[in-house]
């Protein structure tokens, strides 16, 4: 299994791809421009869907108000930036997602007044469903087999600082062969999040690659 690369600066991916499981083979530029784009496109679809689904138009209108744009740092971490360990070992697939709170939600915890709040409950709410934030290629058919959080944020104190959350998420796929991509859905919902340092561990050995809102998809 070979990784495509992304530039740490540009964002930009290239080397072999494979997003609908055809054969590997050593693409030429132009095939891989028609990966990358067939990947933007699925992202582009998921989040056109979730905007559409959502019932909730004042949420979308309080997310627009209070979420960030600028990346800055904060403490032991910068804001907007995350990291990804993303581990393929035989049918699993494990993401471990150590992202500032902040770059989730807009803001520094605790909330603070009601548009607050309710970024607050619809954050803690898709938590619940992993694909919201990491969506295997459909055609390994890839199911969750469970996800944790670290802290526990019901058991949070309302008052204290959350400076940073670990989430992990495992999945099992029917179909390792045909896993070539994940794509990172979480930038769908979380404006704030500019982009996320993937270190991909597989049995072929481990890279580290930039993925960023624009080309939302890690092809391998």
């Amino acid at each position: 299994m070979k990784v495509a690369s992304t530039s740490p600066d540009t964002g930009q991916q290239g080397g072999p791809a494979n997003v609908l499981g055809r054969e590997a083979h050593a693409p030429s530029g132009k095939a891989v421009r028609a990966d990358l784009f067939a990947a933007t496109v699925m992202f582009e679809s998921f989040r056109r869907a979730r905007r559409v689904s959502r019932t909730g138009a004042r949420l979308c209108a309080g997310l627009s108000l209070v979420l960030a744009s600028t990346v800055w740092a904060h403490g032991s971490h910068s804001h907007g930036h995350g990291t990804v360990r993303l581990v393929i070992e035989g049918h699993h697939l494990t993401a471990s997602f150590d992202v500032p709170l902040e770059s989730f939600l807009g803001y520094d915890y605790p909330p603070q007044g009601a548009e607050q709040e309710q970024v607050w409950r619809a954050f803690k709410a898709r938590l619940q469903d992993p694909t919201q934030f990491i969506q295997p290629a459909a055609e390994a058919d890839c199911r969750v087999l469970g996800h944790d959080l670290m802290p526990e944020l019901t058991q949070a104190d309302p008052m204290g600082d959350i400076p940073n959350i670990v989430y992990r998420v495992q999945f099992r796929c029917h179909r390792p062969e045909a896993l070539q991509a994940v794509v990172f859905t979480a930038f769908a919902d979380h404006p704030g999040l500019k982009q996320l340092r993937v270190q991909l561990i597989t049995p072929q050995g481990r890279k580290t690659v930039t993925v960023r809102p624009r080309f939302p998809a890690l092809t391998f």
